[in-house]
């Protein structure tokens, strides 16, 4: 008997930390980059150090970017986005309006930045534009980048 419990003991044990873990959204957020203006990035950046010192314990140093939200995209500052768009794994929103209702005043596009936690500043100046993005709180990647997506950061 001892043996059986030591054996339920050690199983209970090994699968508690998969049933924890968070789960990463490995599809690529990201259709293209862009490059935020430096009070844009300034803003974005103060957001995501006060978002970070409110909720680090919360999450632990795992992932360590955030994708924080910096400013919204006009259809026609990016080019051809047509074949970005088709060719995105998370364009979805844009695609569910239907064929006669594909136009690009239906499109929502976002800036996002990665900030590093254990930098406090964004990893570049350079961002990325996405259509979708992940549930706020959600780990999912951003062309080499697995962060944390805050959106703007003023949540919670």
């Amino acid at each position: 008997m001892n043996r059986l419990g030591f054996l339920f003991f050690a199983f209970v044990v090994a699968t508690f930390h998969p049933l924890r873990a968070e789960k990463i959204d490995n599809r690529n957020f990201a259709i293209d980059t862009y490059y935020p203006t430096s009070n844009e990035i300034q803003i974005a950046e103060q957001r995501a150090r006060r978002y970070w010192a409110k909720h680090a314990a919360r999450f632990g140093p795992d992932p360590a970017y955030l994708a924080v939200e910096t400013s919204k995209i006009f259809p026609g500052e990016v080019q051809a986005l047509w074949p970005k768009l088709i060719n995105s794994e998370t364009t979805s929103s844009f695609f569910s309006h239907g064929i006669d209702k594909q136009t690009y005043s239906n499109l929502e596009l976002r800036g996002i930045m990665i900030f590093d936690t254990r930098t406090g500043h964004f990893v570049s100046n350079r961002g990325y534009i996405s259509v979708d993005t992940p549930p706020r709180g959600g780990i999912a990647r951003f062309d080499e980048y697995i962060a944390r997506f805050i959106g703007v950061g003023n949540w919670g």
